[in-house]
């Protein structure tokens, strides 16, 4: 068995874009993700004095060991004073943790967007994605030295004039090697045959057709500073592709919400998670599957077998698929309150794909918010 760079896979974790909550009256930004009794909530990191949802729990005794626990997993932001800081839980005007997308969210940016990674349609159990099931999803389109065009990566929509893809799509050595120029990312796509494409669904009977797909011209392309397209690894896979013309949002167009950088691998293990892409040979329309994300501990100690060292940054998951849906670049998504968000990047991966027993390889994305956030422009 080898390994190649894959044709992409997708997960998904919570990115806000722009969340500013009302407590006791006075405005407060929330800079982290707090664990409650309830779930996962956005928060702040204050000292634990300050903190009204924790010193209630404090002032009860005896404290139980799973409050204890819940303590232990909120501390953030270490004082070497001694003052324990922790996240604490934004609430609204009853005493209640928000639930909704915007306490989901990652470290606000005014250039994402706050509307992101939306379900707007019946989801299904099908292969077969229905035709807006992923509005964010990309096909990065390439020119030959003999002005051949192809799509041969795949990508993600963050906002109307960003996607994200993996660095080795953007300048590794199959690119390099070949001659091959980044010229375009296709947005709003579902059969590569047809255009504009048309869906059929039954009892009753109905027809959605998609407005044409759009071609949007690349002005940029950032690549990682630590990436080598040498390495086995394959860590810091990860690019921006900047849009020449901002991409035209409408329901088969929208982009994907971005993860929390609080957002720790060991929270994502054992979830079910999405991916989507046209590798299937059975189909030309976007397909999907589920992925389990698998222990990082296990995976590294499997790979590290194959020489192949994998790090924090990289998430492995594992397709519930007899075929390969997703394109190499494209998204791992997970689905959490009826909102997308993006957990990682399809990296790399087992041939043949799949091999059972070996998950594939994925660019952890919450590791590289600030990266993402630094390289945004207006």
């Amino acid at each position: 068995m080898g390994f190649y760079l894959v044709r992409g896979t997708l997960l998904a974790v919570v990115v806000v874009c722009s969340v500013t909550l009302s407590v006791a009256a006075a405005q407060r930004q929330g800079d982290c993700s707090s664990l409650t009794r309830n779930g996962r909530v956005l928060g702040q990191c204050i000292p634990v004095r300050d903190c009204e949802y924790f010193m209630g729990i404090l002032t009860v005794t005896p404290v139980s060991q799973s409050d204890r626990n819940l303590l232990r997993d909120n501390q953030c932001n270490r004082q070497q004073n001694g003052n324990v800081n922790v996240c604490c839980p934004i609430l609204d005007m009853d005493g209640v943790g928000q639930a909704n997308r915007d306490s989901l969210g990652a470290l606000t940016h005014p250039l994402l967007p706050h509307e992101c990674g939306g379900v707007k349609w019946q989801r299904s159990n099908d292969t077969e994605a229905k035709i807006n099931e992923y509005p964010w999803l990309a096909l990065i389109e390439y020119t030959k030295p003999s002005q051949e065009k192809l799509h041969a990566c795949g990508g993600v929509l963050i906002s109307e004039r960003y996607v994200l893809t993996a660095a080795h799509c953007a300048s590794g050595s199959a690119i390099s090697s070949e001659g091959w120029r980044v010229r375009a990312v296709r947005l709003g796509e579902w059969d590569t045959l047809t255009n504009p494409d048309c869906q059929v669904s039954h009892a009753p009977e109905k027809t959605e057709c998609a407005p044409p797909y759009q071609d949007v011209l690349v002005e940029e392309i950032i690549v990682h500073q630590n990436y080598s397209m040498d390495a086995g690894s394959q860590t810091n896979d990860i690019a921006m592709i900047r849009l020449k013309d901002v991409a035209q949002i409408n329901n088969y167009v929208q982009p994907i919400c971005l993860p929390n950088k609080q957002l720790r691998a060991d929270e994502l293990e054992d979830l079910v998670t999405e991916v989507g892409g046209w590798q299937a040979k059975s189909s030309s329309r976007l397909k999907k599957s589920e992925v389990i994300i698998e222990s990082i501990e296990n995976c590294q100690r499997q790979y590290a077998a194959q020489n192949i060292h994998i790090m924090a940054s990289q998430l492995c998951g594992s397709a519930k698929s007899n075929e390969c849906h997703g394109n190499s670049g494209g998204p791992l998504m997970l689905l959490k309150n009826n909102v997308y968000l993006l957990g990682g990047l399809l990296s790399f991966g087992p041939v043949p794909c799949p091999s059972t027993g070996w998950p594939d390889i994925y660019t952890r994305v919450a590791s590289y918010i600030d990266w993402i956030h630094s390289n945004l422009k207006a």
